[in-house]
């Protein structure tokens, strides 16, 4: 094909792309540039320009591939005003909690700066049109076909409720599905590290196109999930909060949308092209000036918006979550040392429910691995009582009492060993030294023994064996993890190894 025929389908498939351009540039009221219906036809005609481009490759021509970026920017901001403005209409029914910052008086400072971007590549296009001495008859835009008329008005609820099963466990997975995505979330939050806002330092190697995406699809999900099983149900009915929840979810999905197409745009337009500009189209927008509204704008008012909706889920949770209660036994190595109780932890967190632990007459709460680890002291002393009372009910140190003490030493190694050929103590190490240990002045046998079993426990040398039983008390998808992390040793053998765990925990390994 010759360049005349290229350019001849260029004008015929373009034709109504480059009036609308035209119009961008000669209207004076914003408005009809600034509505949905304007917007989407902007959209689907620079699509449909961009599809004949690339059919013809001009992303591997030097005079066509700058036109080629200048539609897909067009394609770009159109796509993500047109989101902009839905949100603006959309926010009053959201039902969305309060935030630190005006969500719509900001809107309208990202869409002029959007408009600003549309006008200039507008007149870029055009530009390169008559550079190339291309002709093309513009058509007249009709203002009626384009002009977006809205009414500040809802139709009355007629439909009925849904009869749907287990409304308040799709509900009170949802909520937990929401918190388990803080941590995907907390990744957005750049601009507090990054000094002087050189977003660059961040962008795509802390936040990146792929990472949005796929948190994009999660909060997808949520949506999707509520509308199927939640939506017009007597649950959503009776409490209001769910529409809360459902605005929230909804807010997010959308911020995230145009988040990732400024991400692409940035890392496959910006950031990866070579060449300049300047000589046939400027960029329409600084890489500066995108970033801090990507940043600034789409991602931190994700976050605020995540941020407000936490404490409505975990409450969510609370209400409707099933509460229950599971005995298990104590892990085997060293108790509730950092890997059990930081799985624990984990599981409570996962599900974001309220769970605690007892022993005797003391609670502990089960998402803290540090309130955890104060079950230690009283297992300790539960396991020093145990040896104690091993020794005051047989004739275990009766020879320490006919022997010189400089051979207590050895015969309290001898004593270990047999009490753990009976499976009563664990040795850590290879060798039990006890060198540096000998018994003080006026000490018992009894009292020799306790002080190197009780300096040997802490060291962490041996473990004494303990069927200790603790309790559980919350929500009965917490405690059915537990007991399988139970059942599982916690993750660990009796030697602190660590083991698989379940295929039901797979989730603790993300």
């Amino acid at each position: 094909m010759v360049y005349s025929d290229f350019e001849e389908l260029i004008v015929t498939n373009g034709k109504k792309l480059f009036s609308l351009c035209d119009f961008t540039i000669t209207q004076k009221n914003r408005g009809n540039i600034l509505n949905r219906k304007f917007l989407g036809r902007l959209n689907l005609e620079s699509t449909w320009m961009q599809e004949t481009l690339d059919s013809y490759g001009s992303k591997h021509n030097n005079l066509w591939f700058p036109f080629r970026e200048a539609i897909a920017a067009q394609k770009l901001f159109s796509s993500v005003c047109y989101d902009l403005i839905h949100l603006k209409k959309a926010t009053p029914y959201y039902y969305l909690l309060s935030v630190e910052r005006d969500f719509n008086l900001e809107i309208d400072e990202i869409l002029e700066s959007f408009y600003s971007a549309i006008l200039s590549i507008s007149k870029s296009l055009l530009k390169f049109l008559r550079k190339q001495k291309i002709q093309v008859d513009l058509i007249p835009i009709n203002l009626e076909l384009i002009n977006e008329v809205y009414m500040d008005y809802q139709l009355e609820t007629t439909k009925r409720n849904r009869k749907m099963q287990n409304p308040e466990q799709t509900l009170v997975y949802l909520a937990t599905s929401f918190l388990n995505l803080g941590s995907d979330t907390e990744i957005l939050e750049c601009e507090k590290s990054v000094k002087k806002k050189n977003y660059e330092d961040c962008i795509p190697d802390h936040i990146s196109e792929e990472e949005l995406r796929l948190i994009k699809a999660q909060f997808h999900n949520l949506q999707s999930m509520y509308d199927t099983h939640l939506s017009k149900t007597y649950i959503e009915s009776t409490n209001s909060n769910l529409h809360v929840l459902r605005g929230h979810i909804s807010i997010i999905f959308h911020l995230l949308s145009s988040a990732t197409n400024l991400s692409h745009y940035y890392e496959r337009h910006m950031l990866t092209t070579k060449f300049s500009f300047t000589t046939n189209l400027i960029l329409p927008m600084s890489r500066r000036k995108l970033l801090s509204i990507l940043v600034e704008f789409f991602l931190h008012f994700t976050t605020l918006y995540f941020t407000a909706a936490r404490s409505l889920c975990q409450s969510i949770i609370s209400e409707y979550a099933e509460d229950g209660e599971i005995m298990v036994g104590i892990p085997k190595y060293r108790g509730f040392h950092v890997r059990p109780s930081t799985l624990i932890s984990k599981i409570v967190l996962h599900y974001g429910s309220k769970v605690s632990m007892k022993m005797d007459d003391e609670q502990y709460n089960a998402s803290s691995p540090l309130d955890l680890f104060r079950a230690n002291e009283k297992i300790n002393s539960v396991k020093r009582k145990y040896i104690g009372r091993l020794i005051d009910s047989g004739t275990l140190l009766d020879d320490f009492h006919h022997k010189a003490k400089l051979e207590w030493p050895k015969m309290l190694q001898l004593v270990i060993l047999d009490l753990m050929d009976k499976e009563e103590i664990i040795l850590y190490e290879k060798s039990l030294s006890m060198k540096g240990n000998l018994p003080e002045k006026d000490e018992s046998p009894e009292e020799f023994f306790k002080r190197i079993i009780t300096l040997f426990l802490a060291s962490g040398k041996i473990d004494i064996r303990s069927n200790l039983i603790v309790s559980f008390h919350g929500d009965k998808r917490v405690l059915y993890d537990l007991k399988t992390l139970a059942g599982a040793g916690y993750g660990e053998d009796k030697y602190g190894n660590n083991i698989m765990l379940p295929s039901e925990l797979a989730y603790l390994q993300r």
